[in-house]
């Protein structure tokens, strides 16, 4: 455990003094994936140059199959610790900061809503037996060398590149045994989820409106799988015509690509944004509460943000940052920053103007805690600069300052950036700040999550732990024979782990980034008092 004094020095003899004001679990893009889907558009791999010499895991990753199975040894551990290992103060809560659906479809999202209430899950929907990329139906050399196949080839074949240039095993029978519904354990403790830019966007980036969101939307749900474009089409071209062309000349388009039938699965349709709400009203789970964090007004409004009591004297804000109009990048509209304003004016009897002229009100004082997919780092550093054509916007700079005018907000948590981070943000306005959480993702290497804790120092001190859990124990891993839920998720960890050219320290934070106790200033109460 690295101590984090950038904000604050810790007294000593805290450790003895100090009480647990909130214990809470942060999962973060989930990115459950259909693997099987057409609408990953696979037959694109093939022309992706690959990245310094390694292949892309944007585009292909071995460890696909397995998301169900990650969500879920994750929700099991993080159930198992059950508590926050410094304040032993049990879990109050869950939440997720979004990308839980990979490609936007509906099966992924009632995936995830049913591991984490405890229900059998899949993503696989189609029926029978899987039909997509990494079985050996024929597909074009280029596309087949770009895909890792579990099962043995057929006699004859030359192994693909993930075998054959970089060590991946055959894992006989992993195809048949990943689409299996997972018997999910669900979360123990209430869960709470935000929205994040692929579960806003198809492909984390395509504009609802886009030639590339209509493309994906028409194969989701079709029968015909693409295999690669027209013969002499360059990728550039193909994006060209689809862009420039209406519904009938798209059908030419596809019609003239060579592809395989699949079983059509209506179920594979990206859901809507008031969808992606329903579900949660319509699934609360054994722990709740009734939509997960969103509200009726959210319902009314098409809005994904929202306030909720975290614990006593605690009040968790979550932010939607997603860009409706095409970019992953980070973003929020005007009215959004105007709530957000409102909530915070609401939450805290003292704050700053921007020119930093200090407000009083008799409001009653809550610590808070921002959610959002996106870190400060991806939004645009500046309005200038963001790749939105929406004036709109906030940048870089004015998110950081907005919360800096809130002494009461002491903690804002993320993920997006697929890796661990943390990052101090001192107030221009008084002496303190607030502290910026980012964790790794699910889907890629460390597959991690985090527990983290809000301790009382009762010394003008508070202390916020944030813990790293990983899912599964390595040795768990088998190749042969009968294989469980729990060496499944080791098995995509060690997939994730051992990709060509992965920079591991980026993923995995320095150690300052990883178990952290961070110091902050009390931002009210007396020094031997609890705030609560």
């Amino acid at each position: 455990m690295v101590t984090r004094e950038d904000l604050a020095t810790g007294m000593a003899g805290r450790r003895k003094r100090r009480q647990g004001l909130l214990s809470f679990g942060h999962l973060t893009d989930l990115h459950v994936v259909d693997a099987s889907s057409p609408g990953r558009t696979a037959f694109l791999w093939q022309y992706y140059e690959f990245e310094n010499g390694f292949p892309a895991s944007g585009r292909f990753r071995p460890q696909d199959l397995l998301t169900v199975h990650v969500l879920d040894a994750m929700v099991r551990k993080m159930n198992t610790v059950g508590r926050g290992p410094l304040s032993g103060r049990p879990l109050d809560l869950v939440v997720s900061t979004g990308d839980n659906a990979d490609g936007r479809g509906t099966n992924e999202w009632l995936a995830v809503i049913n591991v984490m209430n405890g229900r059998p899950a899949s993503a696989h929907v189609a029926g029978g037996e899987y039909q997509g990329p990494q079985d050996h139906a024929w597909a074009p050399e280029a596309l087949r060398t770009t895909v890792w196949h579990p099962d043995p080839e057929p006699e004859g074949t030359t192994p693909d590149d993930w075998k054959r240039s970089y060590g991946y095993p055959d894992v006989p029978g992993l195809l048949a045994t990943a689409i299996q519904p997972v018997l999910a354990a669900g979360s123990s403790v209430p869960w709470y989820t935000g929205f994040g830019n692929h579960d806003e966007l198809d492909h984390g980036s395509a504009a609802p409106t886009s030639a590339h969101s209509r493309l994906v939307d028409r194969l989701s749900v079709g029968d015909s799988m693409p295999l690669a474009l027209p013969a002499g089409m360059s990728p550039q071209r193909f994006w060209k015509e689809l862009n420039d062309s209406g519904p009938v000349a798209t059908d030419q388009l596809l019609a003239s690509m060579p592809a395989r039938k699949v079983r059509a699965c209506a179920q594979r349709r990206a859901f809507t944004k008031s969808e992606f709400i329903s579900a949660l009203f319509d699934n609360p789970g054994p722990h709740g509460p009734a939509g997960h964090g969103f509200t009726a007004e959210n319902v009314a409004n098409d809005t994904t943000y929202y306030t909720f009591a975290m614990a006593k004297g605690v009040t968790g804000i979550m932010l939607d940052t997603t860009d409706p109009y095409g970019s992953a990048g980070g973003y929020m509209d005007r009215s959004q920053i105007d709530w957000l304003s409102k909530q915070l004016d609401g939450l805290s009897s003292r704050s700053y103007s921007s020119r930093g002229k200090k407000r009083s009100s008799d409001t009653e004082d809550q610590l808070v805690i921002i959610f959002s997919h996106h870190p400060s780092v991806s939004f645009p550093g500046s309005i200038e600069s963001s790749s939105s054509s929406h004036d709109s916007n906030i940048d870089r700079t004015g998110i950081i300052d907005l919360l800096s005018e809130y002494p009461n907000v002491i903690l804002w948590v993320n993920g997006h950036q697929h890796r661990n981070k943390v990052w101090p943000h001192a107030s221009k306005h008084y002496d303190g700040g607030f502290w910026e959480v980012n964790t790794a993702a699910h889907i890629d290497y460390p597959q991690q999550s985090r527990t983290i804790e809000v301790l009382d120092n009762k010394d003008g001190t508070l202390s916020i732990v944030a813990t790293l859990l990983d899912h599964s124990d390595p040795t768990s891993v088998a190749y042969d024979g009968p294989r469980s839920l729990s060496s499944l998720a080791a098995l995509s960890l060690e997939l994730a782990m051992n990709r060509p050219g992965l920079d591991l320290e980026s993923k995995v934070g320095q150690a300052t980034d990883q178990n952290v106790e961070l110091l902050v200033k009390k931002p009210f109460g007396t020094n031997d008092q609890s705030i609560i």
